[in-house]
């Protein structure tokens, strides 16, 4: 059975004025880093064209990534389907696979060394495997929290401001916790693609109010790091205009995101 929600947030969403279900705030940033975007392709590859030839991958798949100075290093959880592996031979064989296929896509995005290490915590000796019946590791009560992982960036970043909302399974029409995550990305690489070369680096942060309109938040901001000789100056009067026109235009993201052209994690 799926019960209702609460009177006054129900009452919120059913109105035809968009009014935000709650009070919070979304956090975007742009563009990525090199690393983080090899953290990004990595995952994106082992739960996309790799699950063709390698169907002893699973879908719960951690990449944790750390950059040395001039090199990196991938450390990957990558829970295997049991069914799909016959021996301890053919599962050492698959990690070598994935690493090595994995090795040949990060240098498509880096000229840094990178060091790929997979399921760090096998023994094969003593006949420790990450083995999984379903290629998720939740089969064991191992799920974690569904904001952990599912950011709308599709990264973790420690070192980045962040929301803790959680975009996954929210209503895409008048929860801001969804809505302003996404919107912030989307900002954020509007304002970098549109003065290429001239920023360095862009964070923009939304805060809403509960009850009140979706395109009219308490604040909405931009923070733009310029490249060395650029003027902050020549960059933020277009900013605040194309800040006001997503605004203008949130209601537009619901439909792309109901029609699968966004990304929520």
């Amino acid at each position: 059975k799926i019960g209702q929600g609460s009177v006054d947030l129900r009452g919120l969403y059913d109105t035809q004025k968009h009014l935000a279900n709650d009070t919070s705030f979304g956090v975007g940033f742009a563009p990525f880093s090199e690393l983080e975007t090899v953290v990004l392709q990595t995952e994106l590859l082992i739960n996309g064209a790799l699950k063709k030839d390698l169907k002893e991958v699973g879908q719960d798949i951690k990449v944790m990534g750390v950059r040395h100075e001039d090199s990196m290093r991938l450390t990957i959880a990558a829970a295997m389907v049991d069914k799909f592996v016959p021996d301890k031979d053919h599962y050492r064989s698959v990690v070598e696979e994935l690493r090595e296929r994995l090795l040949d896509n990060a240098v498509k995005y880096t000229d840094r060394a990178v060091k790929v290490d997979i399921n760090t915590g096998d023994n094969y000796d003593a006949g420790i495997f990450y083995l999984t019946v379903t290629g998720l590791s939740w089969e064991n009560g191992d799920d974690g929290s569904v904001g952990r992982g599912n950011r709308v960036s599709g990264l973790i970043t420690p070192y980045r401001p962040m929301s803790m909302e959680a975009a996954a399974g929210k209503n895409p029409v008048t929860h801001v916790g969804k809505l302003y995550n996404l919107l912030s990305f989307e900002i954020a690489d509007r304002i970098v693609k549109e003065h290429a070369g001239k920023v360095k680096e862009v964070w923009v942060r939304i805060v809403s109010q509960i009850g009140k309109p979706i395109d009219e938040p308490q604040a909405a901001t931009a923070q733009i790091i310029p490249e060395k000789g650029t003027h902050l100056s020549s960059i933020v009067k277009d900013a605040e205009v194309l800040i006001d026109e997503e605004l203008e235009n949130i209601y537009k993201l619901t439909d792309r995101i109901v029609q699968g052209k966004v990304r929520c994690f």
